[in-house]
């Protein structure tokens, strides 16, 4: 397995199947993995880290959602359920910004 540095202990494990509250309607973690592409999914209303991934927008899902209990701001999730990166709690976008655009480049390559 590829490890990217985060500080974030959700890295590694598999995501969890939160039930998720988006402008659309209620899904969840699971519905969100039925393209089997990788996810951006933004728990926090974190528009800079949504726009780091922005490069990589033809190789992922992005999507926005509220949960009852957040595990972390932002989940990178594999099309294999697995979290490869997440942004902790309240990370700050000056630790977080960069660590996803290097985990990005790490799984999908320089855009």
């Amino acid at each position: 397995m590829l490890a990217v540095a985060t500080r974030c202990p959700l890295a590694g494990t598999f995501a969890p199947d939160l039930t998720l509250h988006t402008d659309e309607g209620i899904t969840s973690v699971a519905e969100l993995m039925h393209t089997a592409r990788p996810v951006l999914l933004d728990l926090a209303d974190r528009p800079e880290l949504r726009q780091t991934a922005q490069d990589w927008r033809d190789l992922l899902d992005i999507h926005t959602a509220k949960t009852d209990d957040r595990p972390a701001d932002v989940l990178l999730i594999r099309p294999d359920g697995h979290v490869a990166w997440a942004a902790g709690l309240d990370e700050s976008a000056d630790s977080a910004s960069p660590s996803l655009r290097e985990a990005l480049a790490a799984w999908f390559g320089t855009p």
